[in-house]
C-alpha cells in the first residue's frame, strides 16, 4: 500500500526527471537550430519586425505573438536563438501544464507518461524549433483547461476569473481560442448546465473579452485587418478543398500524434460509445475534437495546415496515454515515445541525411531551405545601402522586406512596402507609407523585373546588381536590386 509520504516522494522523483528531459531535449532543440545554419523564416521575421512596434494588434495576427519576441530579445538578444527562445519554452510549460491536468483527472503515472508524451510529441517537437502564433495558443490552450477544472472543483471567484484571464491572453495570442471558448460552453451546457444558472462563467466570459478589447479597438481604427484576413483564410473558397484535402489534413495529423499515438487514438474514436461513458476522457475530447471538427471543415472547403490544431493534440495525448496505462500496455507506450523520438530525430537531421545519402539537389528536398540563404544576401546588400545612404529600401513583396528588415536589423534602414493601389493585402502595406518620400531615390529589391508601374513614378531606374546565396550546387537564392532615381509619388 502506498503511503502519502510515498505519493509524494514518488511525484518529486517524477518531477525531476521531467525538468531533466525537458532541459535536454531544450539543449537539443537549440543545438539543432545552430548546426543547421539558418535564419528566421518569413513569418518569424515578420513578427520581428512586429515587436519593434508594440501595438495591440498587426495585420494577420493580433499582438502576443509580437510581445512573445519582444520580450525574448530583451532577454537574449535579436539573434536567432534570443527570438526563438521564449517561443520554444512554450511546449515544455505545455507539458508542465498536461503534467498538472491529468494528475487532477488521473493520477501521477498517468501525468508523468502524459508530460513525457507531450514533450516528445511530433508536432510540438517540430513547432518547437520555431517562433509561431501556436505556441503561446498551446500554452494557454492547455492553462484554460487546467483553471477550468479548478474552476469546476472549487468555483471560487478566484478560479473563474483566473480561467477568464487566460482565455483573454489565448485570444490575444490568436483567435483560434475562441474555439476553446465554444468548447467549454458546450461542455457546461451537456455536463454542467447548472453552472450556466451562475454569473461566475459569464464574468469569467466577459473578463476575456475585457482583455480582448484594444486588439477591438485596434482593428476598428484600422478597418478590421486582422479579422478580415483571419475570415478570408477561414472562410473564403480557395484552390483545393474537398475529401483529398480532407485525408491529407488527417494524414498530416496521424504523423503529427506518431504512428503509435495516433493509431491508438484512432481506436479512442473508434470505440466511440465506451470512451464517451468515461468522464475524463469525454471531458479531454470536449477540448480537442471541436477543434480538429473546425479544421476539416476548413480543409474540405480550401485547405488545411497541419498546425492549425495543434492545441488539440495536448488534451488527446492524455486521453492516448490513460487508455494505453489503463489497459498495461506499457510497452506499446515505450514503443511509441521511441517511435516519435527516431522520428523527430530524422526531421531534426534531416539535412545530414540527404548529405550523407548524397542526394543530388538536396535544397529542393529540405523543410529548411527557405530559412537559409537571407544573411547572405543581406550581407552583399549593405555596401549598396551604404553607397546610397539617402535611398529608402522598398520591396514589392512581404518575404524580402522582412527578412532584409531583420538581417540589416543594425543599420535600421529607413524601408516601406511598393503599394500604388493603396490596398492593405500585408502588415507592411498597411503600416509603412512611401509617399513622404517624394522626390527622394528608392532602393529596390525585388524577384521580379520591375514593371512599368516603377518607370511612370520614378524619373529613371538602374540595376546595380543581382545577388545570389548559394543553397547547394545546383540551387541559389537569388534578389535584384535597383537604384531608382527621384520618387514622383503615387
Amino acid at each position: 500500500m502506498t503511503t502519502a509520504a510515498g505519493a509524494r516522494s514518488d511525484e518529486k522523483y517524477s518531477v525531476r526527471w521531467l525538468i531533466g528531459l525537458a532541459a535536454i531535449l531544450l539543449i537539443w532543440r537549440f543545438w539543432v537550430v545552430r548546426q543547421l545554419g539558418i535564419t528566421l523564416y518569413i513569418d518569424e521575421a515578420q513578427y520581428w519586425t512586429w515587436a519593434q512596434q508594440l501595438d495591440w494588434g498587426y495585420f494577420s495576427k493580433p499582438p502576443g505573438i509580437a510581445a512573445l519576441i519582444w520580450l525574448s530579445t530583451a532577454l537574449f538578444g535579436d539573434g536567432v536563438l534570443g527570438v526563438k527562445a521564449l517561443a520554444m519554452l512554450c511546449y515544455p510549460l505545455t507539458a508542465a501544464v498536461c503534467w498538472a491536468i491529468a494528475g487532477r483527472l488521473y493520477d501521477q503515472r498517468t501525468a508523468f507518461w502524459s508530460a513525457v508524451a507531450v514533450l516528445t510529441l511530433p508536432i510540438f517537437s517540430w513547432l518547437g524549433l520555431f517562433v509561431s502564433t501556436d505556441a503561446l495558443l498551446t500554452l494557454f490552450w492547455t492553462l484554460a483547461l487546467w483553471a477550468y477544472l479548478r474552476a469546476l472543483a472549487s468555483d471560487s471567484w478566484g478560479d473563474w476569473l483566473l480561467l477568464g484571464a487566460l482565455c483573454g491572453l489565448g485570444l490575444l495570442a490568436k483567435y483560434t481560442m475562441a474555439a476553446w471558448l465554444a468548447a467549454v460552453f458546450l461542455h457546461l451546457l451537456v455536463s454542467h448546465r447548472a453552472r450556466l444558472a451562475s454569473v461566475k462563467p459569464w464574468l469569467a466570459a466577459g473578463f476575456a473579452l475585457l482583455i480582448l478589447t484594444p486588439n477591438i479597438e485596434w482593428n476598428i481604427t484600422h478597418h478590421f485587418p486582422t479579422l478580415k484576413h483571419t475570415a478570408d483564410i477561414t472562410l473564403n473558397k480557395k484552390a483545393g478543398g474537398g475529401i483529398s484535402a480532407v485525408g491529407t489534413f488527417w494524414a498530416a495529423q496521424w504523423i503529427s500524434f506518431g504512428p503509435i499515438f495516433g493509431s491508438v487514438f484512432v481506436l479512442v474514436l473508434a470505440a466511440a460509445r465506451q470512451s464517451w461513458r468515461d468522464q475524463q476522457t469525454r471531458l479531454l475530447l470536449w477540448f480537442a475534437l471541436p477543434l480538429w471538427a473546425i479544421v476539416t471543415v476548413q480543409a474540405m472547403s480550401s485547405s488545411a495546415n497541419a498546425n492549425w490544431a495543434a492545441p488539440a493534440f495536448a488534451p488527446a495525448c492524455i486521453v492516448v496515454v490513460a487508455w494505453l496505462l489503463q489497459r498495461e500496455k506499457m510497452r506499446w507506450l515505450m514503443l511509441a515515445l521511441v517511435s516519435n523520438l527516431l522520428l523527430v530525430g530524422v526531421v531534426y537531421h534531416w539535412p545530414q541525411i540527404l548529405a550523407t545519402a548524397k542526394v543530388d539537389n538536396p535544397a529542393q528536398k529540405d523543410p529548411f531551405t527557405r530559412a537559409r540563404g537571407w544573411d547572405e544576401i543581406s550581407r552583399q546588400l549593405q555596401p549598396i545601402l551604404v553607397a546610397h545612404p539617402q535611398a529608402v529600401l522598398i520591396a514589392d513583396n512581404r518575404t524580402l522586406l522582412a527578412h532584409m528588415l531583420y538581417e540589416l536589423r543594425d543599420r535600421k534602414p529607413a524601408a516601406a512596402s511598393w503599394n500604388p493601389g493603396g490596398i492593405a493585402s500585408d502588415h507592411y502595406k498597411l503600416s509603412t507609407d512611401l509617399r513622404p518620400y517624394v522626390g527622394k531615390d528608392a532602393i529596390l529589391i525585388t524577384q521580379t523585373p520591375p514593371g512599368d508601374e516603377f518607370a511612370h513614378r520614378f524619373t529613371s531606374l538602374t540595376k546595380l546588381a543581382t545577388l545570389a546565396a548559394a543553397l547547394d550546387a545546383e540551387t541559389s537564392s537569388t534578389m535584384d536590386v535597383y537604384l531608382l532615381h527621384e520618387f514622383k509619388g503615387y
